[in-house]
């Protein structure tokens, strides 16, 4: 009977730790973002970018890639949770006046997503001064 609990007991551990690796974001979202855009302190153009998880980084770094592939930033992130399971991949950004920051990816079908855990010297300087963000939602096709 003990060996039968171990064996259930440890099958159920192993179905728990599935679900939670099968939850964070594994594949790449491709994204047009059409403004331009803070990451921790890199500014980025408009444009067409891949964003993925760095390989071997037990999924707590994003790298981003550009049209043409170049590797344009790199960020660490944490699992977060969205209110509600967006249809299509979707960014959250952060908006402080005219400058975006990228808070936020959510893939397409999961409630689990990843969260930039850095805060940039300029968002940092935007919060001491007292300034307010309004949170807003884009969805990618």
């Amino acid at each position: 009977m003990t060996n039968l609990r171990t064996l259930a007991l440890t099958a159920l551990l192993f179905a728990t730790a599935g679900l939670s690796l099968n939850a964070q974001i594994t594949d790449q979202i491709k994204a047009h973002i059409n403004h331009n855009f803070v990451i921790g302190d890199k500014a980025l153009p408009p444009g067409e970018y891949t964003f993925r998880m760095e390989k071997n980084s037990g999924l707590n770094v994003m790298r981003v890639e550009n049209q043409r592939g170049e590797n344009v930033a790199q960020f660490e992130v944490r699992e977060t949770t969205a209110d509600h399971r967006p249809r299509h991949s979707e960014l959250v950004f952060r908006k402080y006046g005219d400058t975006e920051f990228l808070r936020k990816i959510f893939e397409g079908g999961s409630r689990t997503g990843s969260e930039v855990t850095e805060t940039g010297k300029q968002e940092a300087r935007l919060v001491s001064q007292g300034q307010h963000f309004l949170e807003h939602t884009e969805e990618q096709q």
